[in-house]
């Protein structure tokens, strides 16, 4: 009984913590306004889940960058000193325009890592279409995946774990299936290169191969990199935002024990938002994408 307490409390606060972001995020917007009134497309980000981590007000100033201000921290302060909630969102906000450099000349706050480019991005579609060539269950087929990298010089694309998957002569059947499931990573990317105009619904699985822009990259994978074009990295980062709630779904009602949520595929949720974390700079490589929620 206590165990189940324990939990119930937890998931209790989780939705405080949600409603609370929500809350701040609306201030937080209008604070923004408030003291850049040049700031465009002032908008919340990710501030639907529990884990609010990467809660943030995005905005374009004046110049046309890009800004992002945490507010992850900012909540509790407000949490924790109500009456001076007003003053703590104008302090962090000047503090993120105005920020404190330390002893050796850099800013306090951690970077975030860039976008990768669409030359990154097409490379990793080939290296991604090579192993879920490579996965099919046919041997001849897969064969054929395997030569048609190394033809083209795919193989130079692949990651750690992809080199191992694809020189194995007898992978385990849990690898061809998980490795069989990138076909649903390879999706965000193509929408991202603009092979299809948006992502179909999270449980639906797409025919890649019969894509117009897929059987350009197979059959011509140079001038498939160097022709590739990417959307705005705002747009790219928007949609990894939507997937990062699908995601924050899906896990929900893996834990609570729930029916998964109408329109959501769990495995078509986690590949795509992979991807699309992996395009918006998180992960120092393919092989290592954070996907907490």
């Amino acid at each position: 009984m206590n165990i189940l307490r324990r939990w119930w409390d937890r998931q209790n606060e989780r939705d405080a913590v949600k409603k609370g972001v929500l809350a701040l995020s609306a201030l937080c917007i209008a604070e923004v306004k408030r003291t850049l009134p040049g700031a465009t497309r002032v908008r919340a980000r990710a501030v639907w889940y529990g884990d609010q981590k990467e809660a943030a007000i995005a905005w374009t100033d004046g110049d046309g960058q890009k800004r992002r201000w945490g507010i992850y921290l900012l909540y509790w302060q407000c949490r924790e000193r109500p009456a001076e909630r007003d003053a703590l969102i104008a302090r962090s906000l000047d503090l993120f325009l105005n920020p404190v450099i330390d002893v050796e000349g850099e800013e306090s706050e951690d970077e975030e890592a860039p976008p990768r480019t669409a030359e990154q991005v097409a490379q990793r579609l080939l290296a991604l279409a090579a192993v879920v060539w490579r996965a099919n269950e046919s041997e001849d087929i897969a064969h054929k995946g395997i030569a048609w990298a190394r033809t083209h010089g795919i193989d130079a694309f692949f990651s750690e774990a992809e080199k191992a998957f694809v020189v194995d002569q007898r992978p385990p059947q849990h690898d061809i299936i998980q490795l069989g499931w990138r076909a649903e990573a390879m999706l965000p990317m193509i929408w991202a290169l603009g092979g299809i105009d948006a992502l179909p619904p999270s449980d639906e699985r797409a025919d890649i191969w019969k894509l117009p822009l897929v059987r350009h990259a197979l059959q011509s994978p140079a001038d498939f990199i160097a022709g590739a074009r990417l959307r705005p990295a705002d747009d790219v980062r928007d949609e990894e935002m939507r997937l990062y709630d699908e995601h924050w779904h899906v896990r929900d009602a893996q834990l609570r024990r729930q029916p998964m949520p109408a329109g959501l595929d769990a495995g078509i949720v986690m590949e795509r938002r992979y991807a699309l974390s992996w395009m918006s700079g998180y992960g120092k490589t393919w092989d290592h994408v954070p996907t907490d929620t």
